[in-house]
């Protein structure tokens, strides 16, 4: 098996300039992989609360789902 150099690899930007690019080893590839959980962690913990806060700030969720209830039974009945 063979393993990544860290020396520089040339490229060409598209104006035909070269650019020196340089591979990552596992273990950056590691540590980016684990900073984009802990971020997506992050943001989806914090959409989480803030819906819900947003949700349930108003009322209780008792009196919540009586009202839908009244309100479904109300549809129902101006269909019927």
């Amino acid at each position: 098996m063979s393993e990544r150099s860290n020396s520089p690899a040339m490229a060409y930007d598209p104006f035909g300039e070269p650019v020196e690019i340089y591979c990552q080893s596992a273990s950056q590839a590691g540590d980016r992989r684990a900073r984009s959980v802990a971020v997506t962690g992050f943001w989806l913990v914090a959409a989480t609360l803030t819906a819900s806060r947003i949700y349930f700030a108003d009322e209780p969720v008792a009196q919540m789902v009586e009202n839908a209830h009244a309100q479904v039974a109300a549809i129902i009945t101006a269909i019927l």
